[in-house]
């Protein structure tokens, strides 16, 4: 089914996820950014196996560290400790624990930790990427993060990036997470408080920069998918995971692929701060998209 430019499937498997990943044209070497926020609820592997069978090619999978990424996140108590060691043995652990080593190994591909590469001054000169961005754009309101692009990303500037994002109902201020927020987690931290600003007052431009810079530099494309599982958060401590909802959906247009994906969910999309700051940067979103969505009948959770 199509909407606007956004491609879905409301009864998905592998041969339709295939088919979805098919109409984005994806070329090698394509950097993808899953969704590993959490041990709960993420991109699971088998997501990034077909996700790297469609590529086909030369692909690199990067993420960053998370606090929530953990066994106690998993056991339900609380986050896990901030300390790099510790961090290092959770992403360690979460890899064998979600199969996605397995994957990894099987493809040939390589998983890039970005607060590594910030951690180790493994990143590009950040005058040149200012310089790239504000060819383009209106400069980011911290220009810190001008320096957080590894120096292996930059040289494959100019490829295709895909953001590959699960579905996930949050509290205020973000209450959903698609392709545009998947960004966020490419700000190394682990810790991101200062980008949230003062009850969160920074947030929706914090989110709306880091995807420009990112947006500068490639072709960024987006995938927002709930094949195996969605998450749907009560408070911080309580997070309802939603088995099998069997959906997917694909654009070429990530910011009207969120929005077609929040209006599917019942939200308005222009409540949606980041989605709305976003819009004033790269353009609306097409509203007949985002209508024809609400009318479409299509429940994904």
């Amino acid at each position: 089914m199509q909407i606007g430019s956004v491609c879905l499937n409301t009864e998905v498997d592998r041969e339709g996820f295939l088919e979805l990943l098919g109409t984005l044209d994806l070329k090698p070497p394509v950097i993808v950014k899953p969704n590993w926020g959490t041990s709960n609820c993420f991109s699971e592997a088998e997501i990034l196996d077909w996700v790297l069978e469609a590529v086909s090619g030369d692909a690199l999978v990067v993420e960053s560290y998370g606090w929530a990424r953990c066994e106690e996140a998993l056991r339900n108590e609380g986050l896990g400790s901030k300390k790099r060691g510790d961090l290092r043995r959770s992403d360690e652990w979460f890899l064998r624990y979600s199969g996605v080593d397995e994957i990894l190994e099987r493809h040939g591909v390589e998983f890039m930790n970005v607060t590594e590469e910030n951690w180790r001054h493994r990143t590009a000169d950040p005058e040149e990427v200012k310089g790239l961005v504000e060819a383009r754009y209106e400069p980011v309101a911290m220009e810190e993060m001008y320096g957080f692009i590894p120096e292996r990303l930059l040289e494959m500037r100019g490829a295709d990036f895909l953001s590959l994002a699960k579905v996930k109902m949050w509290l205020p201020p973000f209450r959903a997470s698609f392709t545009v927020k998947n960004f966020f987690g490419m700000i190394p931290g682990p810790g991101r408080l200062r980008y949230h600003g003062k009850k969160n007052s920074r947030i929706d431009q914090s989110i709306a920069d880091i995807y420009k810079i990112y947006e500068s530099l490639f072709d960024v494309k987006g995938v927002v998918e709930a094949i195996f599982s969605a998450s749907v958060a009560e408070s911080l401590r309580k997070v309802n995971v939603h088995e099998d909802p069997c959906f997917a959906s694909a654009s070429k247009q990530p910011l009207e692929l969120d929005a077609v994906v929040a209006a599917l969910l019942g939200l308005d999309p222009h409540e949606l701060g980041y989605l709305e700051h976003a819009s004033g940067v790269f353009g609306e979103w097409d509203d007949e998209a985002v209508a024809q969505a609400r009318e479409s009948g299509i429940k994904i959770l």
